[in-house]
């Protein structure tokens, strides 16, 4: 009886141990998954883990803390990154710095280094950053994280590193050559964008940053977009130059569902005012914009088939006949949108065109040294349009210009789209394989009826200066809501042309032009368009702006 009895209290206390053990087993967490993150090592594992984010719905963007939230400009300008904190600092000729969350850098990204195969994660710290006065960096959360990257790189004409490009918001990313400062943006991807609603703005959720070879100037950054409507994988290469800077795209988009409107290789800028308007009492300055003009190379086709909306494959077909358009900026009172339809699109992009100091005068800002930046398509981009947006701008920190690809054809739902082009960044305007006359210059009068208007327009270039023959040549205008009253063509000591254009309203809508030197039918320039202001539009910005504090 005693020796059942000490069975039963064996099995029961072998019972509770047992039970105990499977207890404490269950409360223990569960192995974690592992980090998909951390398996990307080049483009073709990005764009696997690009496809597996598009096959769930985008999570929600993270949450900046009200500290940061609460930031206004100039706090935010107070937190500078370390630079001798950067990665690969004094190590290789290009380091990678970081941006700080807050103010309205509210995305929350995470980013890599990859090196021999392995991809490791650039946690962030607050001892990379100096907070000055009357900033409290205790007040900072530890875990604010990035907000973006900058590649800072030494060039052998310039002392010391250069910051070249950076990728800051959304998927907004800036570059520059050595000659020349920040201006004009571009972005990966816009959707929905000039459209009576609110804008989708997809943005870049991670990095990977190759780390290049001891004596390569080329830098590779990987990205993984997201967004509600599509996931995607992007490979930037940049090659940094003195004189101009080239960043190779190469991209691969998911749709999770069709946006109305798919923008490709999207350009910001800020124009306010300069040729064709004066800028607003007591501001002396004679322009100021990041750029001055859209400029188009595509081709007509005139025999060959169309195709879709994505690069084709053929490249130019006989029968095709290179165009270059150029539409100069305006400001109208309200927002504007206007598109140049394109059979073969071969590049675009906004141009800093003038580059004299005194057409800006501005010491500070200096516009003069602004880039422009062209894209240019690996094969021509079919069927399409060219889509410019203006807006009548806050004030000059504010870009107010826009443009896109837009395609014919929209992407589908489980067809990725792929991408290849190129972005350029440098001084001046575009100088590859052009052999037009250019409008370098325009002036814009109204008489005080308010329903005429005299318009001079100055073209330049090689082509002007090897024809003599003023009768040989001819001003092909095109005018819509005007009606052309008089045209004239005069050579200048330079050897430049003016035309002068006089034209009556015909409606309260803005008149749109359309000027082309020919030569026995034959383009001799560019096709100068332009969206002329019946009136000139009210300044209406900050004290501030306007000169008059």
């Amino acid at each position: 009886m005693v020796v059942l009895r000490f069975v039963l209290v064996l099995l029961l206390l072998l019972v509770a141990i047992c039970c105990t053990g499977m207890s404490e087993a269950s409360e223990q967490p569960s192995e974690k998954p592992a980090d998909q993150w951390t398996q990307v090592v080049d483009y073709d594992s990005l764009c696997a883990l690009a496809r597996q984010v598009a096959d769930r719905p985008a999570e929600p963007r993270s949450v900046l803390p009200e500290v940061l939230a609460r930031m206004q400009y100039d706090d935010y300008r107070r937190i500078a990154f370390r630079p001798k904190h950067a990665v690969w600092w004094d190590e290789l000729p290009t380091s990678l710095e970081t941006f700080h969350r807050g103010f309205v850098q509210r995305d929350k990204v995470r980013i890599f280094t990859i090196c021999d195969g392995e991809s490791k994660e650039v946690m962030f710290s607050k001892s990379d950053f100096q907070y000055q006065s009357p900033l409290n960096p205790d007040a900072i959360p530890s875990d604010a994280g990035h907000a973006g990257l900058k590649l800072v790189s030494t060039l052998d004409e310039m002392s010391g590193g250069q910051e070249l490009l950076t990728f800051l918001g959304a998927s907004y990313f800036r570059g520059r050559s050595g000659a020349t400062r920040y201006g004009t943006s571009a972005r990966a991807l816009a959707i929905d964008v000039a459209m009576n609603r609110e804008e989708e703005f997809p943005f870049f959720r991670g990095f990977w940053v190759v780390r290049p070879k001891q004596d390569q100037r080329c830098v590779t950054v990987l990205a993984l977009l997201d967004s509600p409507s599509v996931a995607g994988a992007y490979k930037f290469e940049l090659t940094p130059g003195m004189h101009e800077s080239q960043l190779q795209v190469e991209s691969v988009l998911y749709f999770r569902s069709v946006p109305d409107k798919v923008a490709l290789a999207p350009l910001t800028s800020m124009w306010i005012w300069g040729d064709g308007l004066d800028g607003p009492p007591k501001d002396a300055r004679p322009a100021v914009h990041d750029s001055d003009g859209l400029l188009v190379q595509h081709r007509n086709e005139t025999a060959a088939p169309r195709h879709s909306g994505q690069p084709s494959r053929d490249g130019a077909s006989s029968g095709e006949t290179s165009e270059w358009t150029w539409r100069a900026f305006a400001r109208q009172s309200y927002p504007s949108v206007s598109r140049i339809a394109v059979d073969q699109l071969i590049g675009f992009g906004l141009m800093q065109r003038n580059r004299s100091f005194y057409h800006y005068d501005d010491h500070n800002a200096r516009y003069d040294l602004r880039p422009s930046v062209w894209v240019t398509t690996d094969q021509p981009w079919t069927d399409g349009v060219i889509e410019l947006l203006e807006l009548p701008g806050a004030h000059e920190g504010v870009d107010n210009i826009a443009a896109y690809w837009i395609p014919d054809c929209k992407p589908t739902v489980g067809e990725p789209v792929k991408l290849k082009y190129t972005v350029s960044f440098f001084a001046g305007d575009y100088g590859r394989q052009v052999n037009v006359a250019r409008a370098t210059h325009f002036d814009v009068q109204r008489d005080a009826d308010g329903q005429t208007i005299d318009m001079t327009i100055r073209f330049s270039g090689t082509p002007l200066h090897k024809t003599h023959l003023l009768a040989n040549m001819g001003v092909d205008v095109q005018l819509m809501r005007a009606s052309l009253l008089r045209k004239s063509m005069e050579r200048t000591e330079s050897g430049d042309l003016l035309v002068g254009l006089t034209f009556q309203l015909d409606s309260d809508a803005p008149p749109e032009l359309a000027v082309q030197l020919v030569e026995d039918g034959k383009p001799l320039s560019e096709r100068f368009t332009y969206l002329c202001p019946p009136q000139e539009p009210e300044f209406v910005y900050p004290a501030v702006y306007t000169r008059t504090e």
